[in-house]
């Protein structure tokens, strides 16, 4: 379920571009699209050139969500509470014995212990279990959009966000639902390979080999999970594009910093972008 770790990072196009960032206009109209990952470690920056060139010229910075909002502490409770059971259920009540007994050998393993868990549901397991491996790696660090967040506050650009911080919520406590002994199950054999999958999607989107993206993250989830796949990306991009047109139709340059997956493939915001007439070419 390779998905869970290409969400938390962040993730037909040209190959081997710059990087993955677009420049989309009609008219006189014109915007930036960039994917970004969520989560990046101390010698991935600097950032591409490119990225740089474009927040310099757009006057607001629009991101998924209000950062400034999903940082309070109370929503973060909020959040917290949601991935929990208070209802006098437990974890046991979500999965089954294998894969409790899994889990629970994965966690002796690291040094903890499953008892630590049995509160959260298993959206949180998942969650906890993959930020504390790349915490452990040294890959849990500012990422693409946090970084930009606080340039624009302290360079007073405008901010924007293409949808609510209840989505944003909702979306993280529906992660796996209805397949989550798959979830615990893939995450735990995955861990071994963190560090190469996050090599390769770190690669993938600074040299802009979409292709490579659409490999590791899209192509596994629309084929496996295909309900997730809508919920995950495909519902919210459609949400997201007529707010994007009315960003084009502003006499303000924008920058827009989403996940590097709601770019990918013919569902993608880009794709959607041009067979709605929009130019939409590789910023270089």
């Amino acid at each position: 379920m390779r998905y869970l770790i290409l969400l938390c990072l962040a993730i037909p196009f040209h190959t081997f571009a710059e990087t993955s960032l677009w420049k989309v206009s009609k008219g006189n109209s014109v915007l930036f699209i960039g994917g970004t990952i969520h989560v990046l470690s101390a010698n991935d920056y600097p950032l591409p050139e490119e990225f740089s060139r474009a927040y310099k010229q757009a006057q607001q910075i629009v991101f998924e969500t209000d950062m400034k909002e999903m940082a309070k502490p109370e929503i973060q409770q909020q959040l917290f509470q949601r991935m929990m059971h208070n209802d006098g259920k437990s974890l046991k009540d979500d999965i089954k014995e294998e894969t409790y007994k899994a889990l629970s050998d994965y966690l002796a393993s690291t040094g903890s212990s499953v008892s630590r868990f049995n509160q959260f549901k298993p959206s949180m397991v998942v969650l906890n279990l993959l930020m504390s491996e790349l915490q452990r790696l040294g890959m849990a660090g500012v990422g693409v959009d946090a970084y930009f967040n606080k340039l624009a506050i302290l360079d007073g650009k405008t901010l924007g966000k293409l949808e609510t911080v209840e989505v944003q919520l909702s979306v993280l406590e529906n992660l796996g639902k209805g397949h989550e002994d798959e979830m615990i199950l893939s995450t735990i054999a995955e861990m071994k390979e963190l560090p190469l999958i996050m090599g390769e999607m770190k690669k993938a989107w600074r040299t802009g080999d979409i292709n490579k993206l659409e490999k590791i993250g899209l192509s596994p989830m629309k084929k496996d999970y295909p309900g997730l796949y809508r919920l995950l990306l495909v519902k919210r991009n459609n949400a997201w594009l007529p707010k994007v047109e009315a960003l084009l139709r502003t006499a303000e340059v924008e920058f827009v910093l989403v996940g590097a997956l709601h770019l990918v493939g013919r569902e993608g915001v880009i794709s959607q972008l041009r067979q709605l007439g929009y130019s939409v070419k590789l910023f270089k």
